[in-house]
């Protein structure tokens, strides 16, 4: 667990678990510790009882064959152990101070083991002034590190470790000179006075720390804990003077029970280190820190230095210790202090500039993304309009003018076009397009396009290459993709970009990804509106044709002379009808049989079409029965046509003679509409009438209602 997962959030303050004595891992971090540090817990508490009773029983030395001296070695390793995982777990400023930390450590392991193999070997022993100078040293700044809160405010952070760090200089700096390297001139050169000097050193430390406990005891979720410890380090600090008072007076017999006495605050702190538990959920605020606050720290600490250089040496080098260690302490301490300040500073103002960055590129992010939304929701808002106006249309001509403008709006800056496969599907013809780029090709085979090939769409990022469609413009990004509706495919959607003046290399790319997607969706709503016109033509042709001669059937011409009828009144024009029969059809389909009788009324279909106006209708009236339907035409000129179909439905016979066998001939009725003639059903029924009196008289000839003048043609002799 790093030290910013140990912080809250939003400025508050969280007591950190004891990393070495029970720090929780997991959800729960108030039940679950691993067995690593509750293990290294229970072995700290073991320690520091097993190293009290030997002091009580045995003393030290030989007496207590080696035990004590053991205890102390172990306890060394296990400090180096707990400065190491809080190491690790440590980053920016912490680290520093956890690798220093643990380094010197390190460096105090090896005269400790050279002094207990002394002590085993009988070879001198350690005073137990000079036992509770090491203890403090490697139990009460671990206790006083694994307690502390962290916060995420990095500047409370920042101050509250380099207290601790410059305490822990002073610490080493204080015992590798004094007791690496003792300065007979300034301490007494008693050992035990030396030793009791460097522990009462020691416990100035102590006192300092148990001043920046009180800073946060202020707090309401730590208050409870923060005042145990800060009791705890005052006790040792009380019971150390104490103990060396009686070493110094030589008060034997209160030694041993002194002994016992003194690791009882360590023994206390390592069951509060197992034990506790934050009660309180809620986050805790840190308060803001005072320049008082500050300014105390730093007043406090020189002022115990300079006490300490006080104390250690006699009235005639007093003032060489004050001006050697004390300022000259104080003055490193705050030396290595301003240097971590300066590069946590510069480490603040650069985080900060990332930040600010980080922020600037998430804004620009947010932005771009909220352009794409709203590019997003226009475009599928156009294809909803899109897809209403091509349910709306009647026909597959009008939906393929209406997609051009509509294309152009959605496929901003690109030229297209939709080709349709035509019927016998072997040829795609151009059905409409958009923008300046016309299509190479009017038409072209299913083979030279690859998105038909492939049947999925096809990219090209306008290089020059055979993976380029032959029908569209090369050197130019473009998608094809085809229309398939209902699992046929009906044709293909090309589109190109029309902005050649940028580098393709780097818009090809962007371009493609904006309109690929864009093209498929529209591509889906064209095919199966397409689809549906076609196939709502097909069944609409289907009811009004006549699948025979392509004529319009009788239904139809029903109703559109009912349409004619009604204009020619409001418009006051004329209007004429035809009706023809085939001349002994019956006879000629048991002559020729049927295939040449149906063939035989298709050669009719033929003739009548060739001979009706844009405005007239020719339809199939039943059987081998016709119609005609003559807008704005009189019964005169009516029965000049008549003739005239007549006599082109023989010659043209005649020239097709060989396709068409035996002999084809019409006889026609007409009748005008008019006063006797005021309805399509009296209309009909007149026409009728006169084409059988035409029958009567001999076929192939004209005959004309008798609300008129009847004419009649003879027919030539076959």
């Amino acid at each position: 667990m790093t030290l910013k997962e140990l912080i809250g959030k939003g400025g508050e303050l969280h007591p950190v678990r004891p990393v070495a004595l029970g720090v929780g891992k997991g959800a729960n971090r108030a039940n679950n510790i691993s067995s690593l540090e509750t293990s290294i817990a229970f072995l700290f508490a073991a320690l520091i009882i097993l190293q009290a009773t030997s002091f009580a029983v045995f003393g030290i030395g030989q007496t207590g064959k080696g035990v004590s001296i053991c205890a102390l070695v172990l306890h060394n390793v296990l400090a180096i152990i707990c400065a190491w995982i809080a190491l690790k777990r440590s980053r920016d400023v912490a680290a520093v101070f956890w690798f220093l930390f643990t380094a010197s450590l390190v460096a105090l392991l090896i005269p400790t083991v050279v002094g207990a193999f002394d002590s085993v070997f009988a070879r001198s022993s350690l005073s137990e002034s000079t036992w509770r100078v090491l203890f403090c040293l490697y139990g009460a700044p671990i206790l006083m590190m694994l307690f502390l809160p962290e916060s995420n405010i990095e500047r409370l952070k920042t101050e509250v470790l380099l207290d601790l760090f410059q305490v822990a200089i002073v610490v080493t700096l204080a015992f590798t000179v004094f007791f690496l390297f003792p300065l007979d001139r300034l301490i007494p050169s008693d050992a035990l006075a030396r030793n009791i000097t460097l522990s009462n050193l020691e416990n100035s430390f102590l006192l300092i720390a148990v001043f920046i406990r009180l800073f946060f005891v202020r707090m309401k979720g730590t208050r409870s804990l923060l005042l145990r410890l800060a009791v705890f380090l005052a006790s040792c600090a009380v019971v150390t003077y104490l103990g060396n008072w009686i070493d110094l007076h030589h008060y034997k017999s209160a030694s041993i029970w002194f002994n016992l006495a003194w690791a009882v605050p360590y023994a206390s702190a390592g069951l509060i280190a197992i034990t506790w538990r934050n009660s309180s959920s809620a986050p805790v605020h840190a308060p803001n820190p005072r320049f008082i606050d500050m300014l105390g720290n730093n007043v406090i600490l020189v002022t115990v230095l300079l006490c300490i250089a006080w104390m250690l040496t006699g009235l005639e080098h007093k003032h060489v210790m004050v001006a050697v260690f004390g300022i000259g302490a104080s003055l490193l301490a705050f030396a290595i202090r301003l240097a971590l300040t300066q590069y946590s500073q510069q480490r603040e103002l650069a985080q900060r500039r990332c930040a600010q960055e980080e922020l600037l590129a998430a804004n620009q992010t947010i932005t771009r993304l909220l352009d794409e939304s709203r590019l997003e929701t226009t475009a599928i808002s156009q294809i909803s309009e899109l897809s209403s106006l091509l349910q709306a249309c009647l026909s597959r001509d009008q939906a393929l003018q209406v997609l051009p403008e509509k294309l152009r709006d959605l496929f901003r800056g690109t030229s297209g076009a939709i080709w349709l496969l035509n019927a016998s599907k072997d040829r795609l013809e151009t059905a409409t397009h958009w923008g300046s780029g016309v299509p190479l090709h009017e038409t072209f085979g299913p083979d030279e396009c690859w998105c038909l090939r492939r049947a999925r769409p096809h990219i090209s990022f306008g290089e020059i290459s055979s993976l380029q469609c032959t029908h569209l413009q090369p050197q130019q990004p473009s998608i094809c993709v085809p229309l398939i509706a209902n699992n046929e495919t009906i044709g293909v959607l090309s589109i190109q970009d029309n902005n050649t003046s940028e580098k393709q290399t780097t818009r090809s790319d962007t371009w493609i990804t904006k309109r690929n997607q864009l093209a498929s969706g529209v591509a889906e709503h064209i095919a199966l509106a397409i689809s549906n016109l076609t196939l709502r033509e097909a069944l609409r042709l289907q009811a009004i044709r006549d699948p025979l001669t392509g004529l319009y059937n009788r239904r139809y011409m029903q109703e559109f002379l009912e349409r004619e009828i009604h204009r020619c009144i409001r418009r006051k024009r004329s209007l004429a009808i035809m009706m023809l029969d085939v001349d002994n059809f019956k006879r000629y389909n048991d002559t020729f049989g049927h295939p040449a009788g149906d063939h035989a009324l298709r050669f009719v279909g033929d003739t009548l079409l060739r001979s009706v106006r844009a405005d007239d209708l020719a339809c199939r009236y039943g059987g081998e029965e016709f119609c005609l339907v003559l807008p704005e035409c009189s019964l005169q000129q009516a029965a000049t046509r008549a003739e005239d179909i007549r006599s082109l439905l023989k010659r043209s016979h005649m020239e097709r003679s060989a396709d068409i066998p035996g002999l084809v001939t019409v006889s026609i009725g007409v009748a005008a509409f008019g006063e006797n003639a005021n309805s399509s059903k009296i209309l009909l029924k007149f026409a009728d009438d006169a084409l059988y009196r035409a029958k009567r008289a001999g076929r192939d000839r004209v005959a004309l209602t008798n609300t008129a003048e009847s004419v009649t043609h003879a027919a030539s002799p076959p």
